[in-house]
């Protein structure tokens, strides 16, 4: 009988951490949503300031 010797799996690399990344994302998202905000509210702040009636 031919049996092949039991060779143990290679050892797995541990997974690596996608913290950084998701912060990363989540802070550039917001960063362009308060850009944004801003930016609206320069060339359009009288115009809601006017509709408003304030």
């Amino acid at each position: 009988m031919n049996e092949m010797p039991a060779t143990p799996p290679p050892a797995e690399e541990p997974k690596k951490s996608n913290t950084g990344l998701i912060i990363g994302i989540v802070v550039a998202v917001l960063l362009c949503c308060c850009c944004a905000f801003l930016l609206g509210g320069w060339f359009f702040g009288d115009q809601v300031i006017q509709s408003l009636g304030l």
